[in-house]
């Protein structure tokens, strides 16, 4: 299928139906970055409205994540054998409802429940979405595809800074629901977008990814997946990544606004920063992991990354939050992008979603515990020290990149 005469100016792959699953895979990261990093900005208003502790606020992100965890990996281990379109859709309509329902939590425990099923839709559909770029793409245009995918997980973070801090302004004691109501009911019509323009492989079979593979292996468990040390491998820095990125977006704002003094429009502006660079970082560092490989990329983004939370950590001055923003959007969805692209290299495309499942796992178990560990050292020592275990999650990253190694271009059965 040809979308009138774009080939001409544009890859062949934009200019066919993998172009439209791009487009919905972008939207589907876009409501899950509405997940994932909206929360660095209401939880200060938030707690003032619900009366809660920072160790309560981080035991909101901590559940939301445990619960995305094991739905993220369920649904990559369903999606080989029952299909990914209805999950992607069905898992997105939830998601944008429970950030309904978070809006009007009178509670902690409501707020508690929201964001459980938050976890547990986003998870859903994000993992599924992700698997989709393995049977869609070349092996040589992955990295490039995962990053530009990652880019909606960035333009939620754009997103959240321009919206957040003006809702929030413009009402003090509301302005945190107002936020998750205009964010719940886009993410509803993206679920239904999914539904309709959704496809789990292409018609023609020379459009899978890992040539002269055979589309019929629907219906099979991905059980060797599970076997592979570098899926593993994979998961291991998924788990790095889900630390130093859940320190960072759960308190980013607390640490500027409340211990800092920096007013919320400027930690706005930084978090707007933030995500305008990690728009390019995904792209970027997708891009160079199919130049060079993914190994050289994994090491350098997490050491940039480190780099950057020691910032927070060790210079509490406005020029260092400026430079540690400035590393950290470099760096904030490349781990993503990377292990996004990395998961169709070592498995059958067809079994891309069970490797990026477990990958997931990896990661939900860092974003899981990073919050509630870092929120007892913020309650119980020093908030800057949450830096620092984002900072030892980074440098550990480095170190499992160097065990990764180039994929063979058509991985074959087990």
């Amino acid at each position: 299928m040809r979308l009138g005469n774009l080939s001409s100016v544009v890859p062949e792959w934009l200019a066919s139906y993998a172009g439209i699953i791009l487009l919905v895979g972008i939207l589907v990261n876009l409501s899950a970055g509405f997940v994932q990093s909206t929360h660095s900005l209401t939880i200060p208003s938030m707690r003032d409205d619900l009366g809660i502790s920072y160790t309560k606020a981080g035991l909101l992100i901590t559940v939301a994540g445990a619960v995305r965890m094991g739905s993220a990996f369920s649904a990559g281990t369903l999606a080989p054998r029952y299909g990914s379109r209805y999950m992607i859709g069905i898992g997105t309509i939830v998601t944008g409802l429970s950030m309904l329902l978070l809006g009007i939590a009178p509670n902690f425990a409501v707020a508690l429940v929201a964001t459980a099923i938050m976890g547990l839709g986003s998870g859903f559909s994000l993992t599924p979405m992700i698997g989709m770029v393995a049977p869609w793409f070349a092996l040589k245009n992955r990295g490039m595809v995962a990053g530009l995918n990652a880019a909606g997980g960035s333009i939620a973070i754009v997103v959240a800074g321009l919206v957040v801090p003006q809702l929030v302004s413009s009402n003090v004691e509301a302005g945190w629901r107002h936020t998750w109501f205009i964010f719940g009911v886009l993410v509803v019509v993206i679920g239904l977008v999914s539904l309709v323009f959704l496809r789990d492989r292409p018609v023609d079979p020379s459009r899978l990814a890992a040539s002269g593979r055979p589309r019929n292996s629907r219906g099979v468990w991905p059980l060797a997946v599970y076997k592979n040390p570098l899926v593993w491998m994979l998961a291991y820095l998924g788990f790095c990544s889900g630390v130093s990125t859940g320190v960072f977006n759960t308190f980013f704002g607390s640490f500027l606004n409340e211990d800092q003094g920096v007013s919320l429009a400027t930690t706005g502006q930084l978090f707007l920063l933030v995500g305008i660079l990690s728009i390019v970082c995904g792209i970027l560092w997708g891009n160079i992991s199919d130049r060079l490989d993914r190994s050289k990329a994994f090491g350098l983004s997490f050491l940039i990354q480190g780099i950057g939370l020691a910032l927070f950590w060790l210079s509490p001055a406005m020029a260092a939050f400026i430079l540690g923003s400035i590393l950290i959007g470099l760096t904030m969805r490349a781990a993503f992008a990377l292990c996004a692209a990395a998961s169709g290299d070592y498995v059958q495309a067809q079994f891309a979603s069970a490797a990026f499942a477990l990958v997931s796992v990896g990661a939900g178990l860092g974003s899981t515990l990073s919050p509630i560990m870092s929120g007892a050292i913020a309650d119980n020592f020093d908030i800057s020290l949450v830096f620092a275990l984002g900072f030892g999650a980074s440098m550990f990253g480095v170190f499992g990149a160097l065990f990764l190694r180039k994929p063979a271009s058509s991985p074959q059965p087990d």
